[in-house]
């Protein structure tokens, strides 16, 4: 402000001088002029106040793509890899489990045991980072510029995820509701061994055949899913990291 006082003055001396000599057509052009130069001032003002806003909002989205990309990767590290494998082995020891039924291999005892304690030992449960979306959503996720890789956080954590989610809480519950509690009623699985009664019985339990089928189903549904997201959070960490090179180029 104090560097406009001086010149302010000088303008309004230049315009009493023209007015005074009567020269209006000069004062005319020189009016025009003054207000060209205001008009130039005021967009080169809202030009460098449209920088610095732009330049705010990428370094936000920076900051929200480091954040996701952090919680993706850490998905993979403590949840995809981990998950996946346990329910590979799950699904492998409930594979030899069903041999007995179809009585085409005879595995010792101690083997089916440990079979059971592994297919039979509980649910992984899936808990994602979630929380860097959730303030995208509240505060804007248009702040992500690319329109192909919004779509695909959106569709991620709108669509992926709560599926597996529901999915493998849908299998816990089925698990703790009617599998764990017949599996106790009817097998001792802290025995050294299964007994010849014990097989037998588990394969005349009628229960036992039909919950444990249907858990084996559920979570080769749940095991597929997790398989088929994996490649899409690998695929969305590269394109986040390809998206942080080009901004901060």
């Amino acid at each position: 402000m104090t560097n406009q006082k001086p010149m302010i003055k000088f303008f309004r001396k230049i315009r009493q001088k023209l007015l005074s000599e009567n020269k209006f057509s000069k004062y005319l052009l020189y009016a025009i002029g003054e207000i060209t130069l205001v008009m130039v001032g005021i967009l080169l003002a809202l030009q460098v106040n449209n920088w610095n806003e732009l330049r705010i909002q990428r370094q936000k989205e920076i900051v929200n793509l480091l954040e996701l990309k952090k919680g993706l990767e850490s998905d993979l590290i403590t949840e995809f890899i981990p998950g996946i494998d346990y329910y590979n082995r799950k699904e492998n020891a409930a594979n030899k489990i069903k041999i007995i039924y179809n009585y085409t291999e005879t595995i010792p005892n101690d083997s089916l045991l440990k079979y059971f304690r592994i297919s039979f030992s509980g649910e992984w449960n899936f808990i994602f980072n979630v929380a860097t979306f959730e303030n995208l959503k509240s505060t804007g996720i248009d702040i992500i510029s690319n329109d192909s890789l919004r779509t695909k956080i959106s569709s991620l954590f709108s669509n992926e995820y709560p599926e597996l989610i529901a999915r493998g809480d849908r299998v816990m519950r089925y698990y703790e509701n009617h599998v764990r509690p017949v599996l106790q009623d009817n097998i001792n699985l802290y025995n050294s061994e299964l007994s010849k009664n014990d097989l037998e019985n588990l394969k005349n339990n009628i229960q036992i055949t039909n919950r444990t089928k249907s858990l084996y189903r559920q979570r080769s549904g749940l095991l597929k899913i997790a398989k088929g997201i994996k490649p899409k959070v690998e695929s969305l960490i590269n394109d986040i990291e390809e998206e942080l090179e080009r901004i901060e180029k």
